[in-house]
């Protein structure tokens, strides 16, 4: 499963902002498969589920949520 860090990269806006990675990793991995997104606590996991909920039109589901090491964990499924 592939995975992205978001926890190792501070937050930002624009080309560096929470939702502008994921969309480039999604480019970048594909699609028709789950991925492994870790994420701060607060902020940033706020932010990779705003970005789960408007994607849910183009078919993104979060499978899976949990608090691991202080850090959020999802299995997202990208189409």
């Amino acid at each position: 499963m592939k995975e992205l860090d978001l926890s190792q990269q501070s937050g930002g806006c624009g080309s560096n902002s929470t939702s502008v990675r994921l969309m480039r990793f999604w480019l970048e991995s594909g699609g028709n498969q789950t991925v492994k997104i870790i994420a701060q606590q607060g902020v940033q996991a706020d932010e990779v589920e705003m970005w789960a909920t408007v994607m849910q039109e183009r078919g993104v589901k979060v499978l899976k949520k949990e608090l691991v090491d202080g850090k959020v964990v999802y299995e997202v499924y990208l189409p």
